[in-house]
């Protein structure tokens, strides 16, 4: 899948096209919702299927922990089906006007024709412009747009607000379960201190990057694609305060996996919390604690489908 950032020094040849437009921060099921009618529209008319979506620096949203990064998005917008994906300066564009957005930024530069938008879509200087208006400049220009209901499960409505509080109070589950998929953590293995390898558990370690949200320290049952093959695996999210860490990471002992990993990128899925962090007066107290962790997970585990990850 093409990504292309906006703005352009080189003039876009982008055909026509349908664009789902947002923020997407976590790619949770109100926004999936959004992205199928899209990739729906765009199949029906015979278009392309993009993305228009912010990056991630700038003054956008800058107070929030994100909850992917861009090229995480950009990873789950192809999987969705997505031809290709802007990502947009927000502070290049932020000053224009809703005309200058609608009829300059998404109908010439990028041959919008249809565009689908949730139901509280902003836009424009200030936001000072809603999906109403989004509507009516995008006929005027001879566009049209499709307009996505608000989605609730349990009575809440679906946001990225909502999941970034439930990750970090440790309910992962819950917060899965309104992502639509299991939240993941990407990253490439480094090299640790070798603490889980002296006694008897491997692990690999991932690096948690700066602005992105930390979910609450902890232990968690998880799962790890490598190599085609899905393994189970317990995670500490903290700084292992067993052996005096200061660093906050994400360290994993893959159960029944043997092999060097350094190097490797990995999703480290995270799927239910198990107990918190805390810090051991012994290693055979530690010990015998991951014993009780690993049992947990291959229990609660079982055996885990591609479906259950949000892979095919």
């Amino acid at each position: 899948m093409q990504i292309i950032e906006y703005p352009s020094r080189e003039k876009l040849n982008i055909p026509k096209c349908v664009m789902a437009l947002g923020f997407f921060d976590g790619v949770h099921i109100a926004h999936r919702d959004l992205l199928r009618i899209a990739a729906e529209t765009a199949a029906e008319m015979g278009f392309a299927f993009g993305v228009f979506t912010f990056g991630s620096g700038g003054k956008i949203k800058a107070d929030t922990g994100r909850l992917y990064s861009d090229d995480e998005k950009a990873e789950m917008f192809s999987e969705l089906g997505a031809d290709f994906t802007i990502i947009a300066d927000f502070d290049a564009i932020s000053g224009c006007t809703p005309e200058a957005f609608v009829n300059d930024i998404l109908r010439r530069d990028l041959n919008c024709h249809i565009c689908v938008a949730g139901f509280n879509f902003r836009f424009g200087r200030g936001a000072s412009a809603d999906s109403t208006m989004l509507t009516r400049l995008m006929r005027q220009s001879g566009g049209d747009t499709r307009i996505c209901d608000e989605i609730t499960l349990d009575g809440l409505t679906i946001s990225a607000t909502l999941i970034r509080r439930l990750i970090t109070e440790g309910r992962i589950e819950e917060a899965n379960l309104y992502l639509g998929a299991p939240y993941y953590i990407k990253g490439r293995v480094l090299h640790g201190r070798k603490d889980g390898r002296t006694i008897g558990f491997p692990t690999v370690n991932i690096s948690i990057d700066e602005g992105r949200v930390v979910p609450k320290y902890g232990v968690y049952r998880t799962a790890v694609v490598i190599d085609g093959k899905i393994y189970s695996g317990v995670s500490n999210v903290g700084i292992c305060p067993t052996f005096g860490g200061n660093e906050t990471r994400l360290e994993t002992h893959i159960i029944d996996f043997s092999g060097d990993m350094y190097g490797k990128e990995l999703r480290i899925y995270l799927l239910g919390f198990l107990r918190e962090e805390k810090r051991f007066e012994s290693i055979n107290e530690l010990k015998m604690q991951i014993n009780i962790d690993k049992n947990t997970t291959i229990r609660e585990n079982g055996d885990i489908k591609w479906q259950e990850l949000g892979l095919k």
